[in-house]
């Protein structure tokens, strides 16, 4: 159940065309802290490796809404320490935000794109992931992306993000400053738990396409599992 506050929809600071490289740059550092000290890492690593298998060596991921490409870095690393060569592509429509994630060293290779309308042939990725995205969307548009990004996977396209909830809500205004979050971050946090998508929500989104797993993750998030558009397929040739 959800506790009864209807969604906020209004646009982030970080997604304005507007807003300077050095805050934009002290905005993603700040999101990459936060995300360490709220465990904000944990859902995406557990989703993926649950359904890796060791046996596939080489393994592709398609990162939508990349912003720095710290995710998606992780996952590489972390997928590397397991056996598996994951090659990780880091797609974004602020070629800022790709620009700040390359001096970072973060690895992957950078896309400049619309999550719309990918520019990838059908069955390119192993996998598609999107975190922290679902949240800036509205309901159509999310249908559109969900379907673009079963389209480009073989194995399965990843979803996660937050969830609504009181206790979020309240947990990032205290915890937001105390970590010392500038005022983007601090913006952008806040209206993110407001605009977070109630789980009845996303089951209904979920309910039209091909769903293996929908669930709760600790502590206010939740992760969506999709089946490709056509399973089992391979890349397509041009």
């Amino acid at each position: 159940m959800n506790d009864g506050k209807p969604r906020v929809r209004a646009p982030e600071l970080m997604d304005s065309v507007q807003l300077g490289l050095d805050t934009t740059d002290r905005a993603l550092a700040d999101l990459e802290r936060i995300n360490l000290w709220t465990l904000g890492l944990e859902a995406a690593r557990r989703v993926l490796q649950g359904r890796q298998t060791t046996g596939d060596r080489f393994q592709t991921l398609l990162d939508i809404g990349t912003g720095s490409g710290q995710v998606s870095s992780v996952l590489v690393r972390d997928s590397r320490k397991r056996g598996i060569e994951l090659r990780a592509v880091g797609l974004d429509f602020k070629l800022c935000h790709l620009v700040i994630g390359r001096r970072r060293g973060h690895r992957q290779l950078r896309v400049v794109a619309d999550a719309e309308h990918l520019p990838f042939r059908s069955g390119a990725f192993d996998w598609s992931l999107s975190n922290l995205f679902f949240h800036h969307f509205d309901g159509p548009e999310n249908r559109k992306i969900l379907s673009e990004m079963r389209r480009v996977c073989r194995r399965a396209a990843l979803v996660v993000d937050l969830r609504q909830s009181g206790a979020a809500r309240l947990m990032a205004r205290i915890l937001l400053p105390l970590l010392g979050a500038g005022w983007v971050a601090l913006h952008d946090g806040w209206l993110s738990a407001d605009q977070a998508w109630h789980l009845e929500d996303v089951r209904e989104m979920a309910d039209e396409v091909e769903t293996t797993d929908l669930r709760k993750r600790f502590p206010f998030r939740f992760s969506l599992v999709m089946e490709p558009a056509e399973p089992n397929s391979t890349p397509q040739e041009d």
